[in-house]
């Protein structure tokens, strides 16, 4: 039920603030829980120069992470067209997890579509209420503090959801695969793109390693390992999404020759092979 400020449920006799345009959703125990990964994340994002800007996922040549950018804008236009070839062109109803700043709800809402997004980032530079420096669009996209193992949404309330380099942050994946299906029609789609993805497990656990030993250098502490971002494994995809209920195609992964020549280039550059960040198309068992 909507009030002024915020929302209210008759059932629970609860209200929940809007605050800077946010839907104030997560309970306040959860909220103090995760406390300490937000403001590590927080920390890390404003280091490495990450704000949100009304051209995402477009930016100028020579802006910060101009390069991770253009990927992300090619991936967006892929998924997309992907979505479309089985839903059609008419207007979709979206839901964005771990949205950040929402960039990719509001170009979806430029195209036409109905659009919610989700996540527990309320940072004004970097997450859901950054959304406002993006598009003006902003003011009509519904935005909830809500993580995507829990979410505040009725069964089979969307035709699609994505998650924009986000379902990688998830702590319990399966849970949070069988949380998306139920709010997903029959027949609908999940998008994953801009999430790691490793052939072999000991590289995925090489990077993260390699990142919470960046973190202690640089700021004598590192959240714990369930807080910090994972990855996925290529070979665990089909089983682990259809145990939940998704039929799972993976778009731009290399052939074996190619990733065998990338590898050989990775292991003397880097000393290890690096993530792949295809396109996920998973679809809710019909």
């Amino acid at each position: 039920m909507l009030r002024p400020h915020g929302l209210f449920c008759p059932p629970e006799g609860r209200f929940f603030a809007n605050v800077n345009g946010v839907y104030r959703l997560l309970p306040e125990e959860r909220r103090r829980e995760i406390l300490p990964f937000l403001e590590m994340y927080q920390r890390v994002r404003r280091d490495e120069g990450w704000v949100a800007s009304p051209l995402l996922p477009e930016t100028a040549p020579g802006a910060p992470h101009a390069s991770v950018w253009r990927q992300r804008a090619a991936s967006y236009r892929r998924a997309v067209d992907l979505a479309g070839r089985v839903l059609g062109p008419s207007p979709w109803r979206v839901l964005e997890i771990g949205a950040g700043c929402s960039w990719a709800s509001l170009r979806l809402m430029e195209r036409g579509h109905r659009v919610a997004a989700i996540d527990v980032n309320l940072d004004a530079q970097d997450g859901l209420v950054a959304a406002d420096r993006i598009s003006p669009l902003a003011e009509h996209l519904p935005r909830a503090e809500a993580e995507m193992e829990a979410l505040p949404f009725e069964p089979g309330a969307f035709d699609l959801v994505i998650a924009a380099a986000a379902l990688h942050y998830t702590a319990r994946l399966a849970r949070t695969l069988v949380e998306l299906r139920r709010v997903t029609r029959r027949g609908g789609l999940l998008l994953v793109w801009d999430s790691p993805v490793y052939r072999r497990r000991e590289d995925g656990e090489g990077m993260v390693a390699a990142r919470m030993r960046r973190h202690q250098a640089r700021y004598g502490a590192v959240p714990p390992r369930e807080g910090e971002a994972g990855y996925l494994v290529v070979g665990e995809l089909a089983d682990l999404f259809e145990s939940a209920g998704w039929g799972v195609e993976v778009h731009g992964w290399p052939g074996r020759v190619g990733e065998t020549l990338r590898d050989l280039l990775e292991k003397a550059r880097h000393g290890r092979r690096t993530a792949r960040f295809p396109v996920l198309v998973a679809r809710r068992d019909s």
